[in-house]
């Protein structure tokens, strides 16, 4: 902003290129467009404000904002899943609306009969696991897994919002470990291809939805 003459007129520059700065952040960050306010509705308020009052960007800031979304907030997931299950049955609102008649909300009886075929033993991932593969691998795993910062970019590529990816990491990192093996990777790739297709989420996952080498380590846990 001008530091004396001509605020006013640049004030009125800067907001009508808003839509521009949305499209370039969401391309930089790669962060889906449902994370982003009513553009409209933003350039509407920023009208009223002082945007020589803004504080400027903080690097520190936002690098410690990098950290806290791409590790601290994956090691927190297993408190969010122990609450859930002391919580009453039953999610309300949302993607998660009548989410414990899973699998999935939208046609789960056609999902069922048609995933169900090769019994409950066979991990109805299987299909496309060679193509999500080829995906893992070419994302450079680190001793077999990916970190949650690798896996970021090609989850915010489906354009979901990132409660919505939040919840499907959650349900993906079966062992709790804060990253993805291959067959977690799969896993993830299979709940957004259903979420994609208007398919609700499950609250739990089912058997047929528990990539087989996590099956062996829950029965011998157990």
């Amino acid at each position: 902003m001008p530091a004396v003459f001509g605020k006013g007129h640049k004030k009125k520059q800067l907001i009508a290129q808003l839509p521009l700065l949305f499209a370039r952040i969401q391309m930089e960050q790669h962060i889906p467009p449902g994370d982003f306010p009513d553009c409209a509705r933003m350039q509407e308020q920023l009208l009223a404000q002082d945007l020589t009052r803004f504080p400027a960007l903080k690097p520190r800031l936002l690098e410690a904002l990098e950290e806290l979304l791409t590790r601290d907030i994956a090691a927190l997931m297993p408190l969010l899943r122990r609450e859930e299950g002391e919580a009453a049955p039953g999610v309300q609102g949302g993607a998660f609306e009548g989410a414990r008649r899973g699998p999935f909300v939208e046609g789960a009886e056609e999902d069922e009969e048609e995933e169900g075929e090769g019994g409950e033993d066979e991990w109805v991932v299987t299909k496309d696991k060679a193509k999500y593969d080829e995906i893992f691998y070419g994302l450079c795993p680190l001793g077999g897994k990916l970190s949650g910062r690798q896996a970021r970019g090609w989850m915010v590529g489906s354009k979901l919002p990132r409660s919505v990816l939040g919840r499907i990491w959650q349900l993906s990192d079966v062992d709790r470990d804060g990253m993805l093996d291959a067959e977690e990777f799969a896993l993830a790739g299979h709940l957004i291809g259903a979420k994609l297709e208007g398919r609700g989420l499950p609250s739990d996952l089912p058997p047929r939805l528990v990539p087989p080498s996590k099956r062996r380590q829950k029965g011998s846990a157990e």
